[in-house]
């Protein structure tokens, strides 16, 4: 089994491209990914199974779903996106948007 503690630090790694994923941890039916976008950059709204719950560790950006308006995301906010919900996320700052992505 991997480790049970982790250090972010770890996982916090950025592409000039695209929003980079890290996955952090995996079993057969849940991970956890570390989501690492630059200034600028976007996940469109997308669907899959699994219920989805980030948590926002630093930076801040625009939470994005046809359910609502465009939310303000921040570091300390959660984000609960119930399977078959749309989802996204954009960093429309100036600063890193790092996130832990918990798929359930």
């Amino acid at each position: 089994m991997k480790n049970l503690i982790l250090d972010i630090e770890d996982f916090k790694k950025f592409s000039d491209e695209k929003p980079n994923k890290e996955t952090m941890w995996e079993r057969d039916k849940s991970r956890m990914n570390l989501m690492n976008l630059k200034p600028g950059q976007e996940i469109k709204p997308h669907v899959h199974d699994g219920d989805h719950i980030w948590v926002v560790l630093e930076g801040s950006g625009e939470f994005l779903s046809s359910d609502s308006d465009p939310q303000a995301i921040g570091a300390g906010k959660i984000v609960v996106a119930p399977e078959g919900m749309d989802h996204g996320v954009r960093n429309n700052t100036n600063e890193n948007l790092v996130f832990a992505s918990i798929t359930l």
